[in-house]
């Protein structure tokens, strides 16, 4: 069985009556149709009102389950995983990225470069919460690098002596709801070129056909 089949399937096994209250809503509505054709149009209206109330309650709560799911998976991730999640994400925002190969420690993760500027970029993914040593580590490497940014990204909050030192030398710091909300952006952006994708090779495929 194919994909498409199974999950065909899987509708069918879920909503097993579904054709049967499609049919009765079809055959009712008809007959209010022929009764009362302004009752009709009044029983149309509340029918999406409600749909469209409903589509936004779901969409909302879906995305707030795909945010924390998202952010669950990026604690689990290694540090590894983490650089290359974060070498898309910066690449998506238009920054050529490159990882830094070395074993030193306290040393930045990646080099970005975007018009030009070249920023070195600090990934703590961890479970405390940023201090300010990171920071000051952060400053330390954009000399030896002879970067003009620095951008420090952790799947955690940062103290208050970070964000006072980042913000005095101007370090762009990314923390959880952050990187939480470029996440977000990145993968619906992700998802809606997935589905242009799909209706051009659609549409060519009925232009091949005809």
């Amino acid at each position: 069985m194919s994909l498409n089949n199974e999950i065909e399937y899987s509708r069918k096994k879920r909503y097993p009556f579904f054709p049967l209250i499609l049919f009765l809503t079809t055959y009712l509505l008809v007959q209010l149709y022929h009764y009362d054709i302004k009752l009709f149009g009044l029983t149309i209206s509340l029918a999406l009102s409600l749909l469209g109330i409903w589509y936004f309650v779901r969409a909302t709560n879906i995305n707030s389950r795909y945010q924390t799911t998202t952010m669950m998976n990026v604690d689990a991730m290694t540090d590894q995983e983490f650089h290359q999640l974060l070498i898309s994400l910066f690449r998506r925002q238009g920054y050529s990225v490159n990882s830094i190969n070395t074993n030193e420690q306290n040393c930045a993760d990646l080099i970005a470069i975007k018009n030009g500027t070249k920023a070195v970029v600090y990934a703590k993914r961890q479970q405390a919460i940023i201090d300010k040593q990171v920071i000051q580590d952060a400053l330390l490497t954009k000399k030896t690098r002879q970067a003009t940014q620095v951008i420090v990204v952790t799947n955690n909050p940062f103290s208050h002596a970070a964000k006072k030192l980042a913000q005095a030398n101007k370090v762009n710091l990314i923390d959880r709801d952050s990187l939480d909300a470029l996440l977000d952006a990145y993968f619906r952006q992700k998802r809606s070129y997935r589905f242009i994708e799909r209706a051009r090779a659609f549409f060519i495929r009925q232009e091949t056909e005809n």
